[in-house]
Parts: C-alpha cells; sequence; structure tokens
C-alpha cells in the first residue's frame, strides 16, 4: 500500500501542477487518475483532502464568479435529478436507479449522464419517460470535467434534489456542486462502500445500504454521523414466473436434485492463494452426488477445470447476463459471491425463496467486505472458514424441508425492508433529512489540507489481495488522457508511446482525440 501511496502523490502533484499553471481540464484529469489509482491499488486510507481542494479550487475559478438568480429555499422534492457517469447493463447500481425512479411514483425523476457511450439502458430510460423526466447526455458535449460540470449545474438549479450515482473517480460532480449558493442538496449514493471515492467534500448527505458502509463513512472518510442516511438496497417485488423444476427445464439442466446457484460479476469471482470459487465448493458435490453449482458471471476460468472434472461436470459456469432472473427461480440455495461479495443478486435470490450462505473468513473490522444487508441476517448462513462453510452446506442438503422452511423465511424478510412499501418508508426518511441538513461549503473553507492518513489496519490490508486490479500508472494515465488539454495530452501521449502502452496505432491514434467527441459523433448518428 505504501508504494501505492508513492505514486498517488505522484499523480496529485502533476494535479497540483496543472492547476498552478490554470490548466483546469488537465488537473481534474490528473485527480481522475489519482483516484482510479486509489480505488484500483488501494493506498490505506479513504479521503484525501488534497484532492477534494483541487476540486474546489477550480469551482472557485470557474463558477463562483458566475451571477445566479437567487431562488427560494426549498422546502419539499418534487423533482430530482440523477447523475451517473456510466450505466452499465449488468450491474446492481444500473437496476438500483432504474427501481428508485419506478417505485417514487409521485415525483418527476429526470437523468444526467457525463459519460455514457452510447445510448442508455432500455429500462432505464423507460423509468425516466414514465416518470415525465428527461434523460440530457452532458458528456456527448464539447470540453471536459469543467465545462460538464457548468453544464449540470445549471441543469441541478431546476430540481429539487441531486442524486450522484457516479463512478468513484469522477471529478465533474466535485467541481459542479462546490458552490452551494441556489443549488439543490446533493445525495451521493454510497455504491463502493469498500473503495476509495471523491467527492466528500460536495455531498450534503451521503446514502449508504448498510451499516457498515456507514462507519467507514463516518471513521475514515471523517463524515459527521449526521450527514449519514441508510437506504437499503430495493430489489423489485419478488415474483415467480416459474417453478423451480421449469426453470431448470428452460435452462437446460435437470430438474431433479439439489441445484446451487450464484450470479454475480466476473471479477467478483478471483482466485485467491490458487483455491477458486469452484474449488470451494468439491467436498458438497462429492457429498451429495445428485447436486449441481451452477455459477453466472465468470464463464469456466481455466483453474476451474480441475474441480469440474472432480466432479463429473457438475460445476457449471456461464457468462454475465443483464437478467438473471430465471436462474434465481431455479435455486434450491443461493451461494454468495466469494471473495468479492455480490449484495443484489443475494437479495433477488433471496426475495424468491432460495435460503442464502455467504463466507467471511475476515476480522469483523473488514466487515464491510461482508454481505450485512438487513433482512438477510435473521436466516443467512454466515460461515466464518471454509470448513464452516461446508458443514453449513451439508446439514442444509441433508434436510429439504428445512432448507425449504428457511427460503420462505428468507423471503419474508427481504420483501419486508427491500420492497415497497417499506423500502418507501427509507426513501422518504431520506428525502427528509436531505432537505433539513446544512449545506456543506467547502468554498469558504481556506484551511491547509491535511495529507492522507495512511492505515495498516483492517480491513485495508485486504482489499488489493480481494479486489486489487494492478495496472501500473500509464495504462491509468491513458484512461484519463483524452480528458486533458491538447498540450498536456500530446506530452502525456508521447510518454504513453514511448513505454508502449497503446495497443497498436488505431489504439494510438484514437486517444489523440478528445474524450468528448466520439459521444458526440454517436449521438449525432442516432
Amino acid at each position: 500500500m505504501r508504494r501505492n501511496y508513492e505514486e498517488f502523490q505522484s499523480l496529485r502533484r502533476e494535479a497540483e501542477r496543472c492547476l498552478e499553471a490554470d490548466d483546469l481540464n488537465s488537473a481534474a484529469a490528473y485527480v481522475e487518475a489519482a483516484v482510479t489509482l486509489a480505488r484500483k491499488r488501494h493506498c490505506g486510507f479513504y479521503r484525501s483532502e488534497p484532492l477534494e481542494q483541487i476540486l474546489t479550487e477550480i469551482a472557485r475559478r470557474t463558477l463562483a464568479a458566475r451571477i445566479e438568480a437567487t431562488r427560494p429555499q426549498r422546502t419539499k422534492i418534487d423533482r430530482v435529478l440523477h447523475v451517473a457517469t456510466v450505466l452499465n447493463e449488468v450491474g446492481g447500481l444500473t437496476r438500483m436507479m432504474r427501481r428508485w425512479i419506478t417505485a417514487d411514483e409521485g415525483r418527476h425523476h429526470s437523468l444526467a449522464l457525463l459519460r455514457h457511450p452510447g445510448a442508455p439502458p432500455l429500462s432505464v430510460r423507460q423509468a425516466v419517460e414514465a416518470r415525465g423526466g428527461h434523460i440530457h447526455v452532458i458528456g456527448a458535449t464539447r470540453g471536459g470535467p469543467v465545462e460538464w460540470a457548468r453544464t449540470l449545474r445549471k441543469l441541478s438549479l431546476d430540481f429539487d434534489l441531486v442524486v450522484l450515482h457516479v463512478s468513484n473517480e469522477d471529478p465533474t460532480p466535485g467541481i459542479a456542486f462546490a458552490d452551494e449558493r441556489n443549488r439543490p442538496p446533493v445525495v451521493l449514493v454510497n455504491h463502493a462502500d469498500h473503495a476509495f471515492w471523491v467527492g466528500l467534500s460536495v455531498c450534503d448527505l451521503i446514502a449508504s445500504s448498510r451499516v457498515s458502509g456507514e462507519r467507514l463513512v463516518v471513521e475514515r472518510r471523517g463524515i459527521p454521523a449526521e450527514r449519514h442516511v441508510i437506504l437499503p438496497i430495493q430489489i423489485d417485488p419478488p415474483m415467480r414466473k416459474h417453478g423451480r423444476a421449469e426453470a431448470r427445464q428452460r435452462l437446460g439442466l435437470p430438474t431433479g436434485g439439489p441445484l446451487l446457484v450464484s450470479v454475480a460479476r466476473g471479477v467478483k469471482y478471483r482466485t485467491l492463494g490458487g483455491f477458486s470459487f469452484a474449488d470451494m465448493h468439491v467436498e458438497a458435490l462429492l457429498a451429495y452426488p445428485d447436486a449441481r453449482l451452477l455459477v453466472v458471471g465468470p464463464g469456466e476460468p481455466a483453474d476451474w477445470q480441475e474441480a469440474i472434472a472432480a466432479t463429473g461436470g457438475r460445476i457449471i459456469g456461464l457468462p454475465e447476463t443483464p437478467d438473471p432472473s430465471l436462474v434465481f427461480e431455479a435455486a434450491d440455495v443461493y451461494l454468495d459471491s466469494y471473495p468479492f461479495v455480490s449484495i443484489t443478486s443475494m437479495l433477488e435470490a433471496g426475495g424468491l425463496g432460495a435460503p442464502c450462505v455467504t463466507l467471511f473468513p475476515y476480522p469483523l473490522d473488514a466487515n464491510v467486505m461482508s454481505t450485512d444487508m438487513p433482512g438477510l441476517a435473521p436466516t443467512i448462513g454466515f460461515a466464518t472458514s471454509i470448513v464452516d462453510y461446508n458443514r453449513i452446506l451439508s446439514d442444509w442438503l441433508a434436510d429439504p424441508e428445512a432448507l425449504h422452511r428457511r427460503g420462505d423465511d428468507t423471503a419474508v424478510n427481504v420483501k419486508r425492508l427491500h420492497t415497497a412499501p417499506n423500502w418507501l418508508e427509507s426513501l422518504e426518511a431520506l428525502y427528509a433529512k436531505a432537505l433539513a441538513v446544512p449545506s456543506v461549503t467547502p468554498l469558504r473553507e481556506n484551511r491547509t489540507p491535511a495529507d492522507e492518513e495512511f492505515y495498516d489496519g483492517y480491513p485495508d490490508i485486504l482489499l488489493n489481495e480481494v479486489f486489487g486490479e494492478f495496472d501500473n500508472v500509464e495504462a491509468i494515465l491513458k484512461r484519463s488522457l483524452r480528458l486533458m488539454s491538447l498540450p498536456e495530452r500530446l506530452r502525456v501521449w508521447r510518454h504513453l508511446a514511448r513505454t508502449r502502452s497503446f495497443a497498436g496505432p488505431r489504439d494510438a491514434a484514437r486517444n489523440l482525440l478528445p474524450e468528448w467527441l466520439p459521444r458526440r459523433i454517436s449521438r449525432l448518428r442516432m
């Protein structure tokens, strides 16, 4: 982590250099690169005041001097603006936004997309249109984070609340909302509660889905508890279209024997220490020769083949899918992904009556890496070792009637907290708190920012092992290159060319273009 921190500091210094030269888009691009590094290669901290101050200073120079008509203080929330960097077809964040908009029937909801390529997912478009809203593709306009921040801020003034569903590293909201005058309250959805992210200085309220996320917000991100709220993950009201046997038939699976199911993005099934997710289940599958394991997300990696062979092909891996509902309907037992949990999938499976098992072999201080959602705790099989995990599976599979009762209890608990009407009560509490909490005022704070506080305890020491993606600095710079001003882009581009960071001439040529241009061309063709 200390080596990661040194490289983080080098990117931070580049951002400060560009800020001093008044090259503001390049400064924002280096902030993004620094956050990307800290997200992918944890540096031992969850807060960076110097990075936050760079974005605040950009706002001071570009937004604070602009005169806006004074608006009356907002006393109710009728119009909500959701803001996202990108929306992936697969993943809980997109589904959460769509469900929020769909469930909140009495309000107008619109969406601002900062850097989404192409058209947003159809389900999101339909949800926004049903609430009388519009989708604003900000990142397809000329410019970079500074210009997009101006556009986002201007758009936000017509709304009563801004909800940020943005990527960890996106610098645009930190610029757009640094000046609290006239703007609506800003709520950040803490969807990456285990990771480093930027934007603390402009969040009036932070919404986490669980208590472990709240703990890190208060203890490690330095946000007062009064600026925090719990908003449980919402799922669609569980409705079976098929019985278990019919769902299996549609999946091409035998209808006999217990079916164990796990669903997540492929990256969540990383192999640790030569022990894969498939290896975890060989013992249970050998003990129950009619049982099968279906894993949707990773496909069948090379290091799963030995386990697949040992179980006679009863471990089946499939690629990611945007709609895994049929898989949930087929499940007798739902298995959490490991080592990276997948909470939304577990809730969706549990809501359909699948009892759930998770493995968490770490100290309690690392509980942000566990599945600790309200609604699951009363019935979940919570294993603290692989021995405990296999014991739970063996006990459950040995008593099908008790297993089904546990599944029924799980469905009741999940529906109670994670679907309407109770979920809407949590949402209304969020809205009320957003109106009541005083706005943050980063532009008024002139103190020297404190350096990051390095920590080598839990959960930090596990994050790189479990979640780390070990891109080098050149690969990380390449991600933000096209946000930079042309002179800085050319300078960095030459360095990346010398270090052979481009995947051939076509990739090198593409990275000379500003990021907004391909999105603009794509929009014109639509």
